[in-house]
């Protein structure tokens, strides 16, 4: 072999070891951050907590969860643009990020473009729950007093994003006045309604279902096509006329950059970890149903919440600010 040649061999092999443009990076790198837009403790925080468990036993990283709590969620949404499109940090968020576009003009981070979906992880039915001292046993009952009494009944949500939608579909169905007080959490929400500073909250099965058996809260309606399991006396909102307040669901999502090879092998991970027995057992305990998507289908579920808020926004009188 002549000199010309084995030069011309050896520049080929060293080009073919480069990355090629565009081509996605080796996936893990390092540890996977995955971000929970909520506070320790929250339904989203418990989920993200158990899978990212399973999750590094399978990638064999180390999978540390970072709380980032704040203008519901979109602080912990903004962290994720300004990480690397790598497919190491991961996103866990809720109807909130959809219902951003309702609120906002300019939100910290765009919907949708500004997130790329992975996979649905969960749903889970919402409670509205009710203070003890609130004097009303049921729904009827519940709208009665709050008639008699236009703008003496607080309900608590964690800011602009959907359950302050779900509440307006309440308010504008029965005709009530209620007014709204923000916390920074549902942990928050749940000690105000216990304490009375607030009467109504709508809140997952998970974090009410201890407080309600204590007899510390009252249930006067549940989100799901069917009676729920956890408190099935009471009606769901399609027996008692509101049936387009529907059950939370959540979701992973990447920075919108991430090459779509890496998506494709963390759906795959993502999808095993859901689908396992064990973390669907754990899920079904604290009252979530696993629902592993393609990114597809999480995309769409989006996107169709969105075209769901828009309409309801429209019909309210929201507008963006």
């Amino acid at each position: 072999m002549n000199k010309t040649l084995t030069f011309r061999c050896g520049l080929i092999l060293a080009l073919l070891a480069l990355p090629l443009a565009g081509k996605a990076q080796d996936y893990p790198t390092r540890p996977v951050r995955f971000v929970v837009p909520y506070p320790a403790g929250s339904s989203p925080d418990m989920l993200a907590r158990l899978i990212g468990e399973h999750l590094g036993r399978r990638i064999k990283q180390t999978v540390i969860i970072d709380n980032k709590a704040g203008a519901a969620g979109m602080i912990g949404a903004r962290s994720i643009a300004d990480s690397p499109a790598d497919g190491n940090t991961l996103l866990m968020y809720t109807p909130a990020w959809p219902a951003q576009k309702i609120f906002v003009k300019k939100p910290l981070l765009p919907v949708p473009e500004g997130l790329k979906p992975v996979t649905l992880v969960a749903t889970g039915r919402l409670a509205l729950v009710a203070a003890q001292a609130l004097p009303a046993t049921n729904f009827s009952e519940m709208v009665g007093y709050a008639k008699a009494h236009p703008g003496k009944l607080n309900y608590a949500t964690t800011g602009p994003g959907d359950v302050l939608l779900d509440f307006e579909i309440l308010k504008r169905a029965t005709g009530i006045k209620v007014e709204h007080i923000q916390y920074k959490g549902a942990a928050l929400i749940i000690t105000a309604l216990v304490a009375n500073e607030v009467q109504l909250g709508l809140q997952a099965e998970a974090t009410t279902e201890a407080f309600v058996k204590e007899g510390k809260l009252k249930v006067f309606g549940v989100t799901g096509e069917t009676r729920s399991a956890v408190y099935p006396d009471a009606p769901t909102f399609n027996e008692l006329g509101l049936p387009k307040i529907r059950s939370n669901w959540m979701g992973i999502f990447v920075h919108s950059g991430t090459h779509g090879d890496t998506v494709s092998r963390l759906n795959a991970d993502l999808v095993a970890v859901i689908k396992s027995p064990e973390v669907s057992k754990r899920m079904a305990a604290v009252h979530f149903e696993p629902v592993a998507s393609t990114p597809e289908q999480l995309g769409q579920r989006v996107q169709s919440d969105i075209a769901d808020w828009t309409a309801i926004a429209a019909a309210v009188g929201i507008q963006p600010e």
